[in-house]
């Protein structure tokens, strides 16, 4: 049994012991009282024994805590040196990256304003070469109309005026 218990034992067989009248006092079985004392007796140093235990347990896990405690502060304050290192190269690298991201953009606008210009240049040169080759296109089939009127004329002299053809309604 434990200590606490017998104690309840104890003052349960103090409790219910018969009064004496008058005098305040009341009697119990002193071989029972005595055994109990004689069970609380043996009960303390087991209980003292137990209550050791579990206090030399408690230390060690403490001491264990306090170790584990240590060495996940050393690992997470190397995590952190690592990240905080990382968190620095990564900045660099965006830095780096958004130049190179501004650089490129500036090459692209450069390269297609001079595509456009080009473009410009290369349909102005298109429509002048268009222009001179329908103009001379304009000149040989003038020449060739008025050689095509030269021959109406000469075979049929009546037939057409000197602004050109006369149409011939009975056709």
């Amino acid at each position: 049994m434990e200590i606490i218990e017998l104690v309840n034992k104890l003052e349960a067989m103090a409790t219910q012991a018969k009064k004496i009248p008058m005098a305040g006092r009341a009697m119990v079985d002193a071989e029972a009282m005595l055994d109990l004392i004689d069970q609380i007796k043996l009960s303390v140093p087991r209980n003292l024994q137990d209550a050791q235990e579990v206090l030399d347990r408690r230390e060690q896990i403490v001491n264990q805590t306090m170790l584990d405690a240590r060495r996940i502060r050393s690992t997470a304050e190397g995590d952190a040196r690592a990240l905080v290192e990382e968190s620095e190269m990564v900045k660099a690298a965006k830095i780096r990256v958004d130049e190179l991201i501004a650089d490129a953009q500036k090459r692209g606008d450069r390269l297609i304003e001079a595509a456009k210009k080009d473009a410009i240049k290369r349909r102005e040169g298109a429509n002048q070469y268009s222009l001179e080759a329908l103009q001379q296109l304009e000149e040989q089939v003038n020449s060739i109309l008025s050689t095509i009127h030269a021959g109406q004329r000469a075979l049929d002299p009546e037939g057409y005026a000197s602004d050109g053809p006369i149409e011939n309604t009975d056709r």
